[in-house]
């Protein structure tokens, strides 16, 4: 899934001569941590990225004593700053490659560019949101975590089970860890106690099963019967 579905479009710019008092306010309006600095001004040339952190490092003593990078005129530019250069994708990018961009290089956003021209941005919130909407988590369900093993079909059983219960499986991720590979599967479709009952009664190791809300980050979790 590339990232042309997923990016910020309405991008907040600034040029290199602009104060960064001015630039700091206008983040702070649009609460954003990023703005990005284009020349010339108006332009979709991107040269250089200004963050919420660059601006507290750049904060006169009074704000930040410990600043290396003080700045006590107000006048300063945005470019004085600015990261120069940075980092861009194209809008081509599949999701999960801008997500390991993102994880390795420790940002917060990388800026879209097309052919050289800056078409938007993707933040750590997009990245959050596209994992939301791609896994099914913000529909009414069930989010099940169960133990996979080389002889454990139990994708396949979860999915028969949410055939006959009128559910639809719409993600399953696999992952490894202290040495057990785990599976999140999440199903999409009406609440059926005889569902859940189903998965804790298929002799699978099912760790847990959550229901899930429609566009609601927080899950209601349902635990194994005490019968």
């Amino acid at each position: 899934m590339d990232t042309s579905l997923w990016m910020s479009r309405d991008l907040l710019t600034v040029d290199p001569a602009t104060p960064l008092v001015a630039a700091a306010r206008r983040m702070a309006q649009r609460r954003v941590r990023h703005v990005l600095v284009v020349d010339p001004p108006g332009s979709t040339h991107l040269v250089g990225i200004v963050s919420s952190h660059d601006l507290y490092l750049a904060a006169e003593s009074g704000v930040n004593p410990f600043s290396p990078l003080a700045v006590e005129d107000e006048r300063c530019p945005v470019g004085a700053v600015m990261t120069p250069h940075p980092l861009s994708i194209p809008s081509s990018t599949s999701i999960a490659d801008a997500a390991r961009i993102l994880h390795a290089k420790k940002y917060g956003c990388l800026p879209v560019v097309d052919h050289g021209e800056l078409v938007g941005v993707l933040t750590e919130h997009d990245l959050l949101r596209a994992f939301v909407r791609m896994t099914g988590a913000d529909q009414p369900g069930y989010e099940v975590t169960c133990v996979l093993t080389a002889t454990d079909d139990v994708l396949g059983r979860l999915h028969e089970l949410a055939v006959q219960h009128g559910l639809q499986l719409v993600s399953a991720s696999m992952f490894d860890h202290d040495g057990r590979r785990f599976g999140v599967v999440h199903l999409v479709g009406p609440r059926s106690s005889a569902f859940v009952d189903g998965l804790w009664r298929s002799g699978h190791t099912i760790l847990r099963v959550r229901a899930t809300e429609a566009s609601a980050p927080a899950a209601i979790p349902v635990g194994p019967p005490t019968g």
